[in-house]
């Protein structure tokens, strides 16, 4: 009992932290299990297992690994399912029983198979001691029975189950012992001990020393255990659970009352009526959009940063697809990024084109440079953001709350040992959201949400801004205006770009790209073909955990 409410907390606690996922596994459930060793005179053991089996995919099979234990062997390994033999491989312990079938099947499958060496006689007793799975096993059991029959009725027959095997012990009137399992999740041990006369064996051979004083030592010590546990747990509902209820009604008492701020901040940056007008120019264009939108998209961010640095007198564009450097000198490392991967990296150290963008990005080889120099470039714009301080920081209440986390893992783990899951399932939950708060607990200031509120409201503005009100503006305010629509709503961009976008002289250093749709398709097209590249860049047989290095397990395929 003690063992398995221990491994059935750690396999539910590491389940839920980690979800682990396997590929490619045929979805079974094995509903029943009943496995019956006939021992004989010669201390062999000739053993049928039945196992159920209801799958939920198509299927070519079931396995069943068996590992003996040391000096020790298996024989005559044959399986059927009732109606006919079936098809058996093995190999290193693992077979492979072929009896194919659809979503939706029940098979029963009936293996027998015969343990040379099973039993081992003693002064006192001859005993079976023996793993029919270990903590190998990937497959949970359904309602699983194990009978051990002695070669003739026995009137001194004892028995001890350890691990999942634990209290389950029924002996019959005729020295039969049948071990009641039940439900066994998978990665749990249960060996099975049972000692019968040994004059029940006359072909074994006699080992000098006693055993029957073993096995009472080992009851006693597992009935201790079990004592301590059922006391430990006591003590771990008295504590926890009112600890668990009180730390918890503090964290979400603190979420929300940090929401609830954080809302209200929110709502008063937007409180007034909104009349159309552009911000001020505060901080880079790209840095705005990084800053505003949290689905940001650099290679739209790309383009609108060209036109910003257009707007500084950084860049001319000589046409469509033309673009030339004049003024080297920046005022964000991000812009002196750019300039590099563009002009000197992809262009000729003077100037590029958008057609030289397409065909640097197409060479697989310029792939990682690419990359590379985008990374760097989001960086720099991020820390332009950062610099802004446009997030507060609590580092003290972000500390106390990653502590409150680790406080709530490890109640969960108390619970799960002794067997409060419910509780332990409201632990891992509540670690989570601290450690979720902990993490990202950075609300924005109130200078934040203004500048989000202005930029974002200007850019809805402009979906249905008329053109007469659109030329009130300097030419300054448009660029950053029209810059900031083209990196946050590409669609609204080209709708508006006729009316916003009227001809300007190639010469004109103030003039807007001539086609700024064209660049930003360039761009994502080229972060497209990039990121692509980038991108492409059953049961098994177990180990033996169980007594003297024994074991097994089950699966399908």
């Amino acid at each position: 009992m003690v063992k398995n409410k221990k491994g059935l907390a750690v396999v539910l606690f590491i389940f839920l932290l980690l979800i682990p996922i396997q590929a490619f596994a045929i979805d079974f459930d094995i509903t029943e299990v009943e496995i019956e060793a006939q021992l004989n005179e010669d201390g062999t053991a000739d053993v049928t297992e039945q196992f159920t089996y209801e799958f939920e995919d198509d299927f070519e099979g079931i396995t069943r690994s068996l590992i003996p234990k040391e000096g020790m062997s298996i024989e005559g390994f044959t399986a059927n399912d009732s109606r006919r033999d079936l098809e058996v491989e093995v190999e290193d312990g693992l077979y492979k029983i072929y009896r194919s079938g659809n979503d939706g099947d029940t098979i029963q499958v009936e293996l027998n198979y015969r343990i040379v060496g099973a039993v081992e006689k003693f002064e006192d007793g001859a005993e079976f001691y023996w793993p029919f799975f270990d903590a190998s096993n990937e497959s949970n059991y359904g309602d699983m029975t194990i009978t051990v029959i002695p070669p003739a009725p026995s009137s001194e027959s004892e028995a001890l189950g350890y691990g999942e095997a634990f209290d389950t012990t029924d002996i019959r009137e005729d020295g039969t012992i049948v071990f009641d399992l039940g439900d066994v999740p998978s990665g749990e041990n249960a060996d099975i001990r049972a000692i019968f006369e040994p004059g029940l064996f006359p072909g074994v051979t006699a080992q000098d020393g006693t055993v029957r004083d073993e096995l009472a030592n080992d009851r006693e010590e597992l009935e201790n255990e079990a004592a301590a546990f059922a006391r430990n747990q006591q003590r771990a509902k008295a504590i926890g659970i009112p600890a668990i209820a009180i730390l918890g009604a503090l964290l979400i008492g603190l979420v929300s009352f940090a929401w609830i701020k954080a809302s209200r901040r929110k709502r008063e940056a937007r409180s007034g009526t909104y009349e159309f007008f552009v911000p001020e120019d505060s901080m880079s264009i790209p840095a705005l959009l990084h800053f505003t939108h949290p689905n940001y998209v650099a290679a739209n961010g790309m383009s609108a940063a060209i036109l910003d640095l257009m707007r500084k007198g950084k860049i001319r564009q000589l046409s469509d697809d033309h673009f030339e450097l004049l003024d080297r000198s920046t005022d964000h490392p991000h812009e002196a990024v750019l300039i590099g991967l563009l002009i000197d990296t992809i262009g000729d150290g003077q100037a590029f084109t958008l057609e030289q963008v397409e065909a640097y990005t197409k060479n697989e080889l310029n792939h990682e440079d690419y990359n590379a120099a985008t990374t760097e470039w989001n960086k720099e714009v991020k820390a332009e953001v950062t610099a802004h301080d446009f997030y507060e920081k609590h580092i003290g209440l972000r500390w106390g709350t990653g502590v409150l986390s680790a406080v709530f893992i490890g109640l969960a783990i108390v619970s799960g040992i002794y067997g409060l899951l419910p509780w332990m399932a409201i632990s891992i939950a509540l670690a989570m959201l601290a450690f979720v708060f902990a993490v990202g607990y950075s609300p924005i200031t109130r200078e934040g949400h203004r500048v989000r509120y202005e930029w974002r409201s200007m850019k809805t503005a402009m979906e249905q801004l008329p053109a007469e009100q659109w030329e009130q503006l300097t030419m300054d305010e448009k660029q950053r205006a029209y810059a900031y629509l083209l990196g946050s709503d590409l669609k609204t961009a080209e709708r508006k770009a006729k009316a916003f976008t009227p001809a300007e002289p190639a010469n004109d250093v103030s003039g807007f790209a001539m086609n700024p749709i064209l660049m930003t398709a360039v761009f994502v097209s080229a972060s497209t073909t990039v990121s692509s590249s980038a991108s492409a860049s059953g049961g098994i047989a177990g180990t033996g955990g169980g007594v003297g290095g024994g074991g097994g397990g089950s699966g399908a395929f």
